[in-house]
């Protein structure tokens, strides 16, 4: 008997929270937008029209009072049209292949929380549940209260109705130009009603300190709001949560496998890790060590140690198919159970049950059964022949069944996320080349702009502030938050054209700081080799986030 859809089934969100496929993060970033607004409600459906870049056109047109200099002008029409489709809108076309037709509006940029107006539910997402993940992230985080995100996100708008919010004329004033032109022109549309039947459900995290490192470098970039420009910010919040989700995920394969091999629900050691101890991350037996090669491949043994850090990395990642498919599979046997609540902890307790060979010698037998005159799969016949315990055997065959779908699929995943080949990413590679892990100068320039910020606790609130760093401790505190090498390898190592490679990267990573703005060399001593913040910022500026 073949293989149907429900022996294959994969998805376990209690174990990994996000569908593994390609991930548009601006499509993922525009959805939880909607659930911070409605806090946890869908929008599925929608009563407006389908919208076309040259129907906002025509609305501007119209409102006379707030949008003039347009009237009857075919190029001016054009140059607007163009404008709202490149900087404000994301577009799909309608129609397939060859016959794609006219740009259809997807929703809008989401540079503001008023950008859900026009988000168009018919159209299917790249989300992959990622807005759910960051959802739970933050629901509870404080940061959705009256000080932080929030704000940001609805500046110069005030509640309106349920959901809907409308321009707060009294603030209009102390816009930018490019925000009031977008908050004028969603003025015209309304939130649609969101999905009460489905409400997001909570999410329990696997590594409670990786939450925590989310929403403290969130916290850390909010510093940021009132000197960088709206936009900017907003593509850098966006950068720091895919990388964030990359970072999860890797750590998430390695976890996932550890459970299954030690029958224990979680590592001891991040349990005990809080948002002022972060840099003890660093000592999780999990932390994701991913060694960047600066040298953009000049030097030959930066080049091998980085593509054999992500070699390593895969290799955890095609293991934990394995383990992820044990934990989906033992979750339908547990679920025969009555008052089984379905949480990990409770699952794991259940891989020594007496009862599951039993029931998953029914299993097996299903997939391992021959109709009259068929012949057995090579493939199942090989794993049935090593004669392993029921439950084993089937999880077997049905990763080795399933393996070229869940890597090409994990692997989609992993290139969205971490960035691949792009400027905002540290993934490189593809196209017949082994992928390796690098540094885009964007996404290095987000890291030293969270660097630079420090935090101290003043009567009772915690205030954050910049400061310049050495570049010795930048290094560190890269390694010690997310696992990143510049100057060491994941195992020591004495070798002297390893220490001299090493040398040349960390040389690297000083010219790129130096290219961007942030390091002057001005002494071969490291005591006065300093990265010093682009933005000064004092604690006294801020009310604490």
């Amino acid at each position: 008997m073949a293989l149907d859809k429900k022996h294959k089934g994969f998805r376990f969100p209690k174990a990994m929270p996000i569908d593994a496929n390609n991930v548009i993060f601006e499509q993922a970033f525009a959805r939880l937008l909607v659930l911070v607004r409605t806090k946890g409600l869908p929008i599925t459906t929608t009563t407006k029209a389908t919208l076309h870049p040259e129907d906002l056109v025509e609305i501007i047109i119209q409102d006379k009072e707030h949008f003039q200099g347009i009237k009857d002008d075919a190029q001016r029409k054009r140059l607007l049209e163009h404008w709202l489709t490149n900087d404000f809108t994301t577009c799909v076309r309608e129609g397939r292949g060859g016959h794609s037709g006219e740009a259809r509006i997807a929703s809008m940029k989401p540079i503001h929380m008023s950008t859900i107006k026009l988000l168009d539910p018919r159209i299917r997402s790249q989300d992959r549940d990622v807005s759910l993940f960051l959802y739970n992230i933050f629901r509870d985080s404080g940061l959705l209260d009256t000080e932080s995100l929030l704000p940001f996100l609805t500046l110069g708008t005030t509640d309106f109705g349920e959901y809907d919010l409308k321009i707060n004329e009294a603030e209009a004033k102390n816009l930018d130009i490019e925000a009031l032109f977008l908050l004028r022109l969603l003025e015209h549309f309304k939130v649609d009603m969101a999905d009460r039947k489905k409400k997001v459900a909570s999410h329990d995290f696997l590594c409670l300190a990786q939450k925590q490192l989310i929403i403290n470098d969130t916290a850390r970039l909010l510093v940021y709001k009132d000197s960088i420009p709206r936009r900017e910010l907003i593509q850098y919040l966006m950068m720091l949560l895919s990388f964030h989700t990359a970072l999860y995920c890797i750590k998430t394969f390695s976890l996932v496998n550890g459970i299954v091999e030690t029958k224990k629900f979680r590592c001891s050691r991040c349990k005990s890790i809080k948002a002022d101890s972060l840099n003890e991350l660093s000592t999780c037996e999990h932390h994701p060590d991913i060694f960047a090669d600066l040298t953009n491949g000049q030097n030959e043994t930066c080049d091998e140690q980085a593509k054999a850090n992500v070699a390593r990395h895969y290799a955890t990642m095609y293991r934990y198919f394995r383990s992820h498919y044990k934990l989906a599979k033992l979750d339908e046997f547990a679920r025969t159970f009555p008052g089984y609540t379905g949480t990990l902890d409770e699952l794991v307790k259940f891989m020594g049950h007496k009862d599951v060979d039993a029931f998953f010698r029914l299993k097996l037998s299903d997939v391992t059964r021959l109709e009259v005159g068929e012949e057995q799969d090579p493939e199942i016949q090989a794993i049935v022949d090593l004669n392993l315990p029921p439950f084993d055997a089937y999880v077997d065959i049905l990763t080795q069944k399933t393996f070229k779908t869940r890597m090409r699929n994990h692997k989609s995943l992993m290139s969205s996320l971490c960035g691949l080949n792009r400027d905002d990413g540290f993934l490189h590679g593809g196209r017949g080349q082994k992928r390796k892990y690098v540094l885009g100068n964007q996404l290095l320039e987000l890291l030293v702009q969270l660097a630079v910020v420090d935090a101290r606790t003043r009567h009772g609130q915690v205030e954050f502030y910049t400061k310049p760093i050495a570049i010795t401790d930048f290094v560190k505190w890269m390694h010690n938050r997310y696992g990143i090498l510049i100057d060491a390898t994941i195992s020591p190592n004495d070798s002297p054209d390893v220490n001299r490679a090493l040398e040349a990267n960390y040389a690297a990573l000083k010219d790129r700081l130096r290219q961007l703005g942030f390091f002057t060399d001005l002494s071969d001593a490291s005591i006065s080799q300093v990265i010093r913040p682009r933005f000064p910022i004092n604690s006294e500026e801020l009310k604490g986030i």
